[in-house]
């Protein structure tokens, strides 16, 4: 391994596990996997550069071994300088390098797995939380239900009670007041009010019925 070539990856694989411990995504834990496999590659090839590669064509196809890359991309990294090569040939251990470089997408299954589950993990949490949420709108739903039902039959049962009872009210009303009257034409017509006092009794309460469903229906 160069002194360059071992510096640079050193400092990609610093940075991405800075960059795991500031934000430990499965996307950023897997590029320091990548980033630890491309050093660890590097370092144990020590100062043999292993599999020569005569074409850009043979280049591509090794690195397709175990890199997500496209034609296009190495062709156009090539043609930018980005490729390592000594005498028009590419090696293995370059090849590596240049991947790590440029971040390239590992082939295996073990990043998307996790990416995966990941995903299982959040769809699980989320469909939790509605099912709690739900759980807690239909708890609140029937609380309400019954508390409008419960204020419902007490108000029937009160307003009942006081249309039964106005009758009886009027009539005990007039009873305290006739032994106090002596006149006997005046005692006659207070009882003579006992309809007149019923209707004027049953008006008001209609009246305070009517103002409470308004406020209810508002």
């Amino acid at each position: 391994m160069t002194t360059s070539h071992a510096t640079e990856l050193q400092a990609i694989l610093n940075a991405a596990i800075a960059t795991a411990k500031a934000a430990p995504t499965a996307a950023n834990i897997a590029a320091v996997g990548k980033a630890r496999k491309a050093m660890d590659d590097y370092s144990n090839q020590g100062t043999d550069a292993g599999e020569k590669f005569k074409t850009q064509a043979a280049a591509l196809q090794y690195l397709q071994r175990s890199y997500k890359i496209e034609k296009s991309k190495l062709s156009a990294d090539v043609q930018a300088g980005k490729v390592p090569r000594k005498d028009g040939v590419y090696s293995a251990k370059d090849l590596d390098y240049y991947a790590n470089a440029v971040r390239l997408d590992l082939k295996t299954s073990e990043p998307q797995q996790s990416s995966d589950g990941l995903s299982d993990e959040i769809k699980r949490e989320t469909a939790r939380k509605l099912r709690i949420q739900n759980e807690e709108r239909e708890g609140l739903l029937i609380n309400r239900l019954e508390e409008e039902a419960r204020d419902a039959r007490l108000w029937a049962a009160v307003k009942s009670d006081i249309e039964n009872h106005a009758p009886a009210i009027v009539h005990e009303l007039i009873n305290r007041l006739l032994p106090i009257i002596e006149d006997d034409e005046l005692r006659a017509r207070v009882l003579a009010l006992t309809h007149e006092l019923r209707l004027i009794y049953e008006d008001a309460i209609a009246d305070i019925f009517d103002r409470y469903a308004k406020i209810e229906g508002e």
